[in-house]
């Protein structure tokens, strides 16, 4: 490890908090304009809104927070766990529900460096969730005690920098792939239009389609049709 790097646990570095739902049956808790965080809406690096939003006296009276920007949000209880963790950066003021915890960095410490380690650390996290029938839970006590590497704070964000000019360079490569794939779909469509086309055209050269294929129908097999006596008996069988 470099010289000025340390090794601590997110406890050490973040302040870590949970979340709630208001209550549905006061409708003003469901009016406000403050987006409220749920596993649903963890599809993007940054959440900056959500589908759902409380006022601030659902902040005020229920078990939900107000969270601040730069927090790393990760999902601790779903089925999703079962294959991967969600995590995301608050890039506004935002409340969670208790499917979440919002670890909030301390002075020294960058959001996007932490959540980019988090990211990395993705399997070590899964390794961590303990399963149930339907929802999964990653447990607040391994969360606080996950160590994770902390340079200075210049260096966390020169690494962050490094990192975002690769991953914008990786999304160029995969945009300039992808329409290079869709040009030659279209080429392919291109010349193939080119050549049959003008044949399509020639009412002479035209025949009906069953008049020089043979147009079978499928068979929707029954677990009984895979019998050896039922296959003889299999009319689709019988016309291979």
């Amino acid at each position: 490890m470099k010289e000025g790097w340390a090794v601590k646990s997110i406890d050490e570095i973040c302040t870590i908090s949970g979340g709630g739902t208001p209550s549905k049956a006061v409708a003003e808790y469901w009016r406000g304009d403050i987006p409220w965080v749920s596993p649903k809406d963890m599809k993007s690096e940054e959440i900056v809104d959500s589908i759902d939003h409380v006022s601030p006296r659902a902040i005020q009276e229920s078990a939900t927070s107000l969270i601040q920007p730069g927090a790393v949000l990760i999902v601790v209880r779903s089925g999703i766990l079962a294959r991967t963790i969600p995590l995301a950066v608050a890039g506004a003021q935002v409340a969670i529900n208790q499917d979440i915890k919002a670890l909030s960095p301390h002075t020294l410490v960058d959001s996007r460096f932490m959540f980019l380690q988090l990211l990395a650390r993705t399997p070590d996290l899964l390794a961590f969730v303990s399963r149930g029938a339907t929802v999964h839970r990653l447990g607040t006590e391994f969360i606080r005690g996950l160590k994770v590497v902390l340079p200075p704070l210049h260096e966390q964000q020169r690494i962050v920098a490094i990192l975002d000019e690769a991953f914008a360079a990786i999304a160029t490569a995969k945009a300039n792939a992808e329409k290079n794939l869709e040009n030659t779909k279209r080429l392919n469509h291109g010349i193939l239009d080119t050549v049959f086309s003008p044949l399509a055209q020639n009412e002479n050269l035209l025949k009906r389609l069953d008049s020089v294929s043979a147009i079978l129908n499928g068979y929707a097999f029954k677990s009984s049709d895979f019998s050896a006596s039922a296959r003889l008996k299999c009319g689709a069988c019988q016309r291979l």
